[in-house]
């Protein structure tokens, strides 16, 4: 069965910054930009509501989700007066997560909730927690997340409903863990024929979307496999400069491009800069008339900012996906891939594009 459902939720909250437009705060665009039929399709934040699991039993803990129900037999449990989830099919929730549990957004445990696994209420903060075996004395196949203050590695909360494209990065996230996760041993066995990756990359993508909701024409399909998704990333100027953006839009982007290379991720506590600072821009931007094509100015930055957690997130979680440490300071090239895919095919081409990349240059 597939641990993923789609479903309606809201969110609120709230955070200010500044940023620096090249078009001031009072200016208005006047002329929208021209409508190219051949534009990819970016589908409006509020329709991409991503469950994920078995159960709704509980309150929303966020991972690459607006609200994620965990699944692999995951129960809730006070596990040395701290709040711990525990997964009964561990090996399947070990090699999905690898060796930190994401946690996208700070969680409130309720005070129902609190008095029936004995702890007090707390909010538990948004960040990387450690996936350990469950110490029972005995080998099992159970593991256990300790969302203890001790143990985790805080990130600040990427999840940001201030920004109404928010949910392209997390469906981005979720889309690129879920068709790598399922399909990385028959991805290994093409090898080096980049025509059958994109191939197949494109039909599983393009499955995960469907079930989500957010079903990519045969059109559509056809396009993401002719598309060249291997260019120089590197140079990301240039691919901004190739986009069917207006002048304006690629001047606001080249900003926020600019500022978000500049700034070195290393470790969480850097991830933890670099997701606020793109957060700022994020609300800055929210409340500006100062784009032509808002849409899908807000849909890269979401996806810039969610691209670099999660592949940070990889290198330093998944024996599978990284050597367990962390990445090097400067945005990998399959970043770029996911920012610039966007607006080269949506977010069909933009999960497609990163895939395609990472799996190139690894």
């Amino acid at each position: 069965m597939r641990k993923h459902q789609i479903f309606g939720f809201a969110l609120a909250t709230a955070f200010s910054a500044l940023f620096i437009f090249a078009c001031s705060k009072g200016d208005t665009i006047s002329e929208p930009a021209p409508i190219d039929k051949d534009a990819p399709r970016i589908p409006d934040g509020d329709r991409i509501i991503i469950h994920f699991g078995t159960s709704t039993y509980k309150g929303c803990l966020y991972s690459f989700s607006n609200c994620i129900w965990i699944g692999w037999g995951s129960k809730e449990r006070n596990y040395m007066d701290n709040f711990g989830l525990q997964f009964g099919n561990g090996a399947a929730a070990e090699q999905y997560f690898g060796q930190y549990f994401p946690l996208t957004a700070d969680y409130v445990v309720t005070k129902s909730e609190a008095a029936e696994l004995g702890l007090k209420e707390q909010v538990i903060r948004a960040g990387f927690y450690p996936i350990r075996k469950h110490a029972t004395g005995m080998e099992t196949n159970m593991r256990m997340v300790d969302f203890s203050p001790e143990s985790v590695q805080p990130v600040a909360s990427v999840v940001n409903p201030n920004n109404p494209q928010d949910n392209i990065g997390q469906l981005h996230n979720l889309a690129v863990q879920v068709v790598l996760n399922e399909n990385m041993s028959a991805l290994r066995t093409l090898g080096q024929d980049k025509s059958a990756v994109q191939a197949l990359l494109t039909e599983k993508t393009a499955q995960f979307l469907a079930e989500a909701q957010l079903p990519a024409s045969a059109t559509e399909q056809q396009r993401a496999q002719t598309t060249n998704v291997h260019r120089d990333y590197s140079d990301y100027i240039a691919r901004l400069e190739e986009t069917r953006l207006s002048d304006n839009d690629k001047n606001v982007l080249r900003a926020v491009f600019n500022e978000a290379a500049s700034m070195p991720v290393r470790t969480p506590q850097e991830l933890s800069n670099f997701v606020s600072r793109m957060t700022a821009f994020e609300n800055e931007l929210s409340g500006t008339t100062n784009l032509n094509n808002r849409k899908m100015v807000l849909s890269m930055i979401s996806v810039l900012k969610y691209s670099r957690y999660y592949w940070f997130w990889k290198s330093i979680s998944s024996r599978e996906f990284g050597t367990g440490t962390d990445q090097p300071a400067s945005i990998p090239d399959w970043v770029w891939a996911d920012v610039i895919g966007l607006e080269l095919g949506g977010p069909l081409v933009s999960a497609i594009a990163s895939a395609a990349v990472y799996l190139d240059q690894r």
